[in-house]
């Protein structure tokens, strides 16, 4: 690519930063609106960096990146949508000690031309609906747990009446969107077929499928299952330096923090239900391993069958996965 564009995404405006060879050569900033998405193109054109020959990065922010990555995609630009943690790692390589829009623009330009991240491409309609939807099951779930620990902790009986009723309210809401997630998986064979699959795993219910597949997304994206629970921050982090610095591996929780949680209760029920998961629990506890260290392994070897589910389109097949 000739050119790289680096764009600071925020909730109003775009810091856009041009860079070609070693040089930052043009910056500007639009709104982050169709009218400013238009101009952003028509001052690509101005600056000569057509979709043929430009390379655009940009970080996850909240999906106020949404709309101006999916019209560069539309345009047939190369579109790179990469972790915010990735950007921050990448800014302290280079020492870079200047925090402003328009530095953190050029710094992106310069991570997309050297790093050369992953392109991105935008979800179907149906599955961008159905993250919507188990998003927002999450999100209810969430704050039906804070709510029922208001009301265990709670004395004042108005108090307590209070948090009943909204607690009510959660559990009919959190019903209500069970049954859309369901209908609306059952309407598209795409992921009626891909639910229903990871739907053969002993520990994977509907619900988790559609989580699994709305937030994984195409498993041809991941080179191995290793990568794919990587994406979830299921792989271990360890902590060594020489001899002295011998900290525990524990879960890099860099990555995907929904699909990662999840895995969480559907991993302890295939500790009970999921011969091939419950042997590979019973190794770790026998070579001594805490309790939630063997979830955590768990979480990541029922991904690793959801990837293998998805990857081979072929339902759980219990002899692939010996139990000794």
């Amino acid at each position: 690519m000739a050119f790289s564009i680096g764009i600071d995404v925020g909730k109003t405006a775009l810091e856009l930063a041009l860079r070609s060879g070693e040089e930052t050569v043009a910056k500007t900033t639009v709104a982050n609106d169709s009218d400013g998405h238009e101009q952003l193109l028509c001052w690509l054109q101005e600056q000569g960096a057509g979709p043929e020959k430009t390379g655009v990065c940009m970080e996850a922010s909240g999906d106020f990146e949404k709309a101006i990555a999916q019209r560069l995609y539309e345009e047939d630009y190369r579109v790179s949508v990469v972790n915010p943690r990735r950007i921050k790692g990448y800014a302290s390589s280079q020492l870079q000690r200047t925090k402003t829009d328009a530095a953190d623009a050029a710094l992106i330009a310069r991570f997309g031309q050297r790093e050369d991240p992953r392109p991105w491409e935008p979800a179907s309609a149906a599955k961008s609906r159905l993250k919507e939807l188990t998003r927002a099951r999450q999100a209810l779930q969430k704050e039906k747990t804070r709510t029922q620990n208001r009301l265990d902790e709670a004395e004042d009986e108005a108090v307590r009446r209070a948090h009943r009723g909204l607690l009510d309210e959660i559990e009919r809401q959190l019903e209500d969107l069970e049954e859309e997630i369901e209908e609306h998986v059952e309407e598209d064979p795409k992921l009626k077929d891909r639910c229903s699959l990871l739907d053969t795993i002993p520990g994977i219910g509907l619900q988790t499928a559609a989580i699994v597949v709305s937030e994984l997304g195409s498993p041809e994206q991941f080179e191995s299952a290793r990568q794919a629970a990587a994406y979830a921050g299921l792989v271990p982090s360890h902590h060594q330096s020489g001899t002295s610095v011998r900290g525990n591996p524990r879960m890099s929780k860099v990555g995907n923090g929904r699909l990662r949680r999840a895995m969480y209760f559907p991993a302890m029920s295939a500790l009970q239900c999921n011969a091939a998961v419950k042997a590979f629990g019973e190794r770790l506890k026998e070579r001594g391993k805490e309790n939630m260290v063997v979830i955590g392994a768990a979480m990541r070897k029922l991904l690793h069958i959801c990837y293998g589910v998805l990857k081979s389109g072929r339902a759980f097949d219990a002899s692939l996965h010996p139990t000794t």
